[in-house]
């Protein structure tokens, strides 16, 4: 799914940052660590290793509304989990299935 990021304020890469740091780059769903940016495992295939990047996820879906305490770190696998089946994405049950 390609990101609009006009939809994401000016210092999306700041408050996103932020949301992870402060959870120790540790996804609030799952508990995984996650690779912080410039960390590839060598022995891991992409992947693999893709599906332990953490991400942002806006607990109520309003990409404007950027409150701390509305942002979550979370890692890609339970980020499409968050999204899937529901009006706010068309992940479906196979692209989950690739973790």
């Amino acid at each position: 799914m390609p990101v609009n990021k006009s939809l994401y304020p000016d210092n999306w890469k700041e408050l996103a940052l932020a949301v992870k740091n402060s959870q120790n780059w540790r996804c609030e769903c799952c508990g995984k660590k996650c690779y912080k940016p410039g960390e590839r495992p060598l022995d891991l295939t992409r992947s693999e290793w893709t599906a332990d990047i953490l991400q942002v996820h806006h607990r109520n879906h309003d990409t404007t509304d950027n409150r701390l305490s509305n942002l979550m770190s979370v890692c890609a696998a339970c980020h499409l989990d968050l999204h899937r089946g529901g009006q706010y994405s068309s992940v479906s049950e196979g692209q989950l299935s690739l973790w």
